[in-house]
């Protein structure tokens, strides 16, 4: 399967962040024991946009988490995608954890992961 794991955007500078993001890492490591190709893309550094991104990369499944602070551009990345390929949609995260139904409400997004 290649799945495909997505930090959106983030309003807070690049320099603000001191590590990639962990979980996003930790849930590709067991992708990958699994036999997965995966791949992390973390907008906030990468130059491509997401959709030309998945148009190459064709994911089975995307990933996206969210914080509170960017869950609206999770959901607009989840969006962006749906726009161009037809791929499951699974948004996770501190803020999808605590209010599932809202992004559930998305006719984007498939599957709210909560953890």
């Amino acid at each position: 399967m290649r799945v495909a794991l997505i930090n959106p955007r983030f309003r807070l500078p690049i320099d603000t962040r001191t590590t990639a993001h962990l979980g996003l890492a930790y849930l590709a490591a067991m992708s990958e024991q699994r036999g997965d190709e995966v791949v992390i893309f973390d907008a906030d550094v990468e130059d491509q946009p997401i959709s030309e991104f998945v148009q190459e990369f064709k994911p089975d499944l995307v990933g996206i988490t969210a914080n509170t602070p960017q869950v609206k551009q999770a959901w607009r990345t989840a969006r962006a995608i749906k726009e161009v390929h037809d791929c499951l949609i699974v948004l996770g995260g501190p803020h999808v954890s605590v209010l599932p139904e809202e992004s559930c409400e998305k006719p984007y997004v498939d599957v709210v992961v909560r953890g």
